[in-house]
């Protein structure tokens, strides 16, 4: 394990990020254009519990990302609840490479 390090994270109710796609697809994208190693990871609700971070006393999902440019995107895309953690960057890369999950379907036909 390496050092904890400061990084940027911006927290919400779980669905209020990842529910419609547009997410997944931001991260798909900026993996493609910078590579898988670059500083930017969703965190599903269990690890948001796993890495402790603050405000967690309902199911929470998060983005954890080394530039608050990045962070700051997404607070005015998404919403939420930005502020700055300490996390191990080696246990993100370990622990927190996948995407996050594919959009809700809403059946429409009736």
């Amino acid at each position: 394990m390496s050092e904890p390090k400061a990084l940027h994270a911006l927290l919400a109710p779980v669905g209020q990020l990842s529910a419609n796609g547009q997410l997944r697809e931001t991260v798909k994208e900026r993996r493609k254009r910078q590579g898988s190693s670059v500083p930017f990871w969703y965190l599903s609700p269990d690890l948001v519990r796993k890495f402790n971070l603050p405000g967690t006393e309902t199911a929470m999902e998060a983005v954890v990302a080394e530039e608050l440019t990045a962070i700051n995107w997404l607070k005015l895309r998404f919403g939420g609840k930005s502020c700055t953690v300490q996390i191990d960057v080696e246990e993100l890369r370990e622990l927190a490479m996948d995407l996050p999950p594919p959009p809700i379907v809403q059946d429409i036909s009736n």
